[in-house]
């Protein structure tokens, strides 16, 4: 009973993020956190997260911005080691504070008007920032979705950029779970492959439904959604003050 909520609920959150490129991994850890606890929750939310990455990098293949993720992982192995290495140094209340009022600044501010996106340099600044605070927060996909927003591309091709990176981190995650968190992963093979299964299936019902949405009632959308997950991550800290 408790793989198939689990398998329902990763399917859910697979369609949120193959239509917004985030929200979904929120989900996806919140349930796993709820059935096998936070330090076992974060590294298989990294493997759940790969997989639904690589089924959209897959169905958004011709969309990626491939000169965007060249910039992006620059800088992700060096600073996601480090991250592990500080896990137990961070408090993750504060991190959690930090990156929700940063999102929220983020969608308050006037957007510059960048005509041909940001430039190349900024996303190798987000890719060592969003792989270290993927280690200490494990959801480092609002963040990441924040300089997203101030791109100039289409909503198809954010996300299809934004799944390589996000998977991209999550490899590099991965590796460090294994070499320096030394996680075992085999004990929980049999939910993984459930899990993934749960990842593919969402991530091909949401490219099909996001073909019916509009550019700027998908950027409203994607907007508030963003809103409503920094502002859940300010509160949840500020709770465990």
């Amino acid at each position: 009973m408790l793989y198939a909520l689990l398998f329902v609920a990763v399917v859910l959150a697979s369609v949120l993020s193959a239509l917004f490129g985030l929200a979904g991994g929120t989900m996806i850890l919140a349930v796993l956190t709820w059935s096998v606890g936070i330090k076992n929750a974060v590294p298989l939310h990294s493997v759940v997260q790969f997989v639904g990455n690589v089924a959209r990098i897959g169905v958004y293949y011709k969309m990626i911005e491939w000169k965007i993720v060249r910039y992006f992982i620059m800088l992700t192995l060096p600073w996601a080691y480090l991250g592990g290495l500080c896990v137990d140094f961070f408090a993750e209340k504060w991190l959690e504070l930090a990156v929700g009022v940063f999102i929220l600044i983020t969608l308050a501010i006037p957007k510059p008007k960048f005509k041909n996106g940001l430039r190349y340099e900024v996303f190798t600044l987000l890719g060592f920032l969003g792989s270290f605070l993927g280690m200490l927060v494990a959801v480092s996909g609002p963040f990441i979705a924040s300089f997203f927003v101030l791109n100039n591309i289409t909503k198809e091709r954010m996300v299809a950029t934004k799944s390589v990176c996000q998977g991209i981190t999550q490899i590099v995650k991965l590796l460090v779970f294994v070499t320096v968190v030394r996680f075992s992963f085999a004990q929980y093979s049999l939910l993984l492959v459930l899990l993934g299964l749960a990842a593919v299936i969402g991530s091909l019902i949401g490219r099909y439904l996001i073909e019916k949405i509009s550019e700027k009632t998908y950027n409203t959308l994607n907007n508030s959604l963003l809103g409503i997950i920094a502002l859940g991550m300010v509160i949840g800290a500020l709770m465990k003050f």
